[in-house]
């Protein structure tokens, strides 16, 4: 995987870690389904504009069910992640969010995946590395199990679907078809977000500043720029080397805080950043580990 891919997938890491303040200001004003409607179809309508003519051109049936099914994973994993916002705190929603780092490599045994022992650690090492990250913010081993709480285990499930939304893109998507994919599964997590909010919510728009604000961010820039990045270059590498450098989105949470609102790294979470940026050069060596 070249330099350049890494650090467009790092900056898709750090975009996402930038949102979570974001998001969780919002859900305290808006339900989850219609914040997430309103996100997916802002960057939909962005992508078409941009993409327009490869989707012309490139749109069959067969990318059409695996752009849906790449939608579902993807809107699963945003529902509960926002759904559980309104019911635990960032630092905790990022932990259990970065779980997924170590979901990849266990549910790539689904799709014949043969992970290499340097892959192995450095999954051992993010998950270490976020786990003080945690713990940094206050949180001891002991009362996170005591703590979980709907919120925190709404955002397990946002782990497995986030996991199973990055074998996906590893498993469909390549250099000719990942403009096409991208739109199409933009827009079905929309379109289930819709259905969503019609069924369970009611449909309005009246929304306050700080909420327009947080759906052109996460809509313009942690949607579509940041999955335009993602299903652009991880296919230049392997799931869980991509799930490893996506393990980097609390590091940048946490340099946010500190450069835009004063907040300071703890000593357990310097090292946990370092942990996990160890982690990321370990998967980057040579193994033996292939698609069989």
């Amino acid at each position: 995987m070249h330099l350049g891919a890494q650090l467009a997938l790092l900056l898709t890491a750090a975009i996402w870690g930038w949102t979570f303040v974001l998001v969780k200001e919002s859900v305290q004003e808006v339900t989850p389904f219609l914040f997430l409607f309103a996100r997916f179809t802002l960057a939909t309508v962005v992508l078409v504009l941009i993409f327009r003519k490869s989707l012309i051109e490139n749109w069959n049936w067969k990318m059409l069910r695996r752009g849906s099914l790449l939608g579902a994973a993807l809107a699963a994993g945003y529902l509960f992640q926002t759904w559980g916002l309104k019911y635990t705190t960032a630092t905790k929603s990022g932990f259990i969010t970065g779980i997924s780092v170590v979901l990849v490599p266990l549910m790539g045994v689904f799709f014949k995946e043969r992970i290499g022992l340097g892959a192995w650690i450095g999954t051992l090492l993010s998950f270490v590395g976020l786990s003080l990250i945690l713990i940094g913010q206050g949180f001891s081993l002991n009362e996170l199990a005591s703590q979980l709480n709907t919120g925190d285990l709404l955002t397990l499930f946002c782990a497995l679907s986030f996991a199973a939304h990055i074998l996906l893109v590893g498993h469909f998507v390549d250099a000719d078809s990942y403009r096409t994919l991208l739109i199409i599964q933009i827009a079905a997590a929309a379109v289930l977000s819709l259905g969503g909010t019609l069924t369970f919510e009611n449909l309005h728009f009246n929304f306050s500043p700080t909420v327009w604000n947080a759906i052109a961010i996460t809509g313009l820039f942690a949607t579509a720029l940041a999955f335009w990045a993602q299903n652009k270059f991880q296919p230049l590498s392997t799931p869980t080397r991509t799930a490893i450098i996506f393990s980097t989105e609390p590091v940048f949470a946490g340099l946010f805080g500190f450069s835009l609102l004063g907040e300071r790294l703890s000593m357990e979470q310097l090292l946990g950043a370092g942990l996990i940026l160890l982690g990321i050069v370990l998967s980057q060596l040579p193994s033996q580990a292939r698609r069989v």
